[in-house]
């Protein structure tokens, strides 16, 4: 299930990879400084770095190859 997933994340386009990432970081940050809950910003921060980590593309990737 995980590797499924992380799969069909890589398959997407890294502009959209990084956007999403991006997006996350962003609505978490904005709900901290907006004082909505810590807790949540915490996660959000948490899956936002961890999806960007993911966002940057393979070696293979930066030659071309795309192997599904």
């Amino acid at each position: 299930m995980v590797r499924e997933l992380i799969e069909w994340w890589a398959g997407l386009s890294p502009w959209l990879r990084f956007g999403v990432a991006g997006g996350l970081l962003l609505v978490s940050t904005i709900l901290f400084l907006t004082g909505f809950s810590f807790r949540v910003s915490i996660w959000g921060w948490a899956i936002g770095f961890a999806l960007l980590l993911f966002s940057f593309p393979s070696s293979a990737e930066k030659k071309g190859y795309h192997d599904f």
